[in-house]
């Protein structure tokens, strides 16, 4: 039996191959991989006449929902972000024309590695490299905020604090640890040095990990105009270090990450402003949390995934409740 995604065809899905290869491919091993929460993410093989095999990924936005900009949109960043030698998937081409994939679909080279966040942090403590990675991240996010947002015109503004604030009353305005952090954040925050090409997901979870360290950055369908401190706080938001000892993703130290960013990036980042954006980060988790549930209590996508992030926005709390001391 052919599979399908969404009623696409491994012969359709061939078909756009095709084009954007300039050369007959056909389609092998279609499957969906675990995990996921917000996108659909498809594996399969594309093979041309000459027997020449890529590795591909199809990531669809689940049935009735856009996930950010669409998939023309994130193309668009990945191709801007790689040319200042950031590393993330090659795009291969934009699915979102095709019959029977009403959520559109962006295909991607697929890259090798780890990106299982237990396993690559184990891998990491038991080779010593944790700092490695951690410098790695901080350069290819110093080089990700060099990219002019003006080129590319479709980049959506956001501002992080301004529209989780709004996200909260309409959920659940009535959480004193949320509030007591959102007065925080308002009285601390830095004035905004540069806005940038913002990733917006950029942590343990969304990068590919090898022997060699750092191998790409994933998921790029929350890029926007904004604070690169969002970017800066959110890799250390203590969620995103899954156990790990580091305050850098669980695996490094901030001063090595914080050199490795500056000297790409060309910004200075004083040890306050890294702390607010540390607070800002986990403050914004802890909303997420709340959008996540009502996600799937709304109806709009059922998922005992999303359900469970939801009874986790009390650990967050926690959390904030430990930063602020």
């Amino acid at each position: 039996m052919t599979a399908t995604v969404e009623g696409l065809t491994e012969a359709g899905l061939g078909e756009v191959v095709a084009e954007a290869l300039g050369a007959p491919v056909t389609i092998s091993g279609l499957q969906r991989l675990a995990g996921g929460a917000s996108r659909e993410v498809w594996a399969f093989d594309a093979t041309d006449s000459a027997g020449t095999r890529r590795r591909l990924i199809l990531l669809t936005d689940p049935a009735g929902e856009q996930r950010g900009s669409g998939a023309a949109f994130e193309a668009s960043v990945i191709r801007a972000v790689r040319s200042v030698g950031v590393p993330a998937p090659e795009v291969i081409a934009v699915a979102d024309r095709v019959a029977g994939l009403p959520g559109g679909g962006l295909i991607l080279q697929r890259l090798d590695g780890e990106t299982v966040p237990r396993r690559i942090l184990d891998r990491l403590a038991a080779d010593a490299t944790g700092a490695r990675l951690a410098r790695q991240c901080g350069t290819a996010m110093g080089r990700l905020h060099t990219v002019d947002p003006d080129s590319l015109p479709d980049l959506p503004e956001e501002n992080r604090l301004v529209n989780y604030r709004q996200t909260l009353d309409r959920l659940d305005p009535q959480r004193p640890v949320l509030e007591l952090a959102y007065g925080w954040l308002r009285e601390r925050q830095p004035a905004q040095r540069r806005t940038t090409v913002v990733h917006g997901d950029f942590r343990l979870g969304n990068i590919v990990v090898d022997g060699d360290g750092l191998v790409g950055v994933l998921d790029w369908e929350s890029a926007h105009r904004g604070d690169p401190l969002e970017d800066l706080g959110w890799i250390a938001v203590r969620s995103w270090r899954f156990h790990g000892p580091g305050v850098i993703g669980g695996f490094g130290d901030r001063s090595e990450f914080l050199d490795a960013y500056r000297a790409a990036s060309g910004m200075d980042v004083p040890d306050a402003d890294f702390e607010w954006a540390l607070v800002l980060g986990t403050w914004i988790w802890a909303v997420g949390c709340l959008q996540q549930a009502d996600r799937h209590l709304s109806g709009v996508t059922r998922s005992i995934d999303l359900a469970l992030v939801g009874r986790r926005v009390v650990e967050v709390e926690r959390d904030l409740l430990d930063l602020l001391g």
